[in-house]
């Protein structure tokens, strides 16, 4: 008998991960979707009867500012962080495993640093009302999942590096 599929492990960790990433994937996908269905219409409309989306840009600019917080933890989950470890293969299993938890602290305080500043950004873009140009767009929204996207992001990290 082999270690239980993702699918399979219920709480494990392992289980939420594979969930959250598929619930990640489909609303990235969603937004990448809809990002790109706004793009080519606009196009379409502007260049066959001269009548272009009002706001096509102010909408493209939220709708990014969501796919790319999707991104940040839909990278820790799938693995796609970059890594040069050439000269640490050369390195005794220790010292590989010092230099790997400690590249991991030092990511998980560099997205809990981006967490944070992006919560406060989103609180002073509330409290100064700033928009977007034509549309008046708020962009609290598109910096508080900035902050959820890098705080996600820093947990699954800890996570995966305390279940390894």
């Amino acid at each position: 008998m082999g270690s239980p599929s993702p699918e399979e492990a219920g709480p494990h960790p392992a289980g939420w991960f594979k969930r959250l990433e598929i619930l990640l994937v489909v609303s990235g996908a969603a937004i990448v979707f809809a990002l790109m269905g706004l793009s080519v219409s606009d196009a379409l409309l502007r260049s066959f009867f001269n009548k272009p989306i009002f706001g096509a840009n102010d909408y493209a600019q939220i709708l990014l500012s969501f796919a790319i917080a999707i991104s940040f933890p839909l990278c820790v989950l799938s693995g796609r962080l970059i890594a040069i470890d050439t000269l640490l293969r050369r390195f005794p299993a220790p010292v590989q495993s010092l230099l790997d938890w400690s590249t991991t602290i030092l990511g998980i305080a560099m997205l809990a640093y981006l967490a944070w500043r992006s919560f406060f950004n989103a609180l002073e873009a509330a409290t100064f009302g700033e928009t977007t140009l034509l549309l008046q767009l708020p962009f609290a929204p598109s910096y508080y999942a900035v902050a959820i996207g890098c705080g996600l992001s820093a947990l699954v990290l800890l996570l995966e590096r305390i279940t390894k």
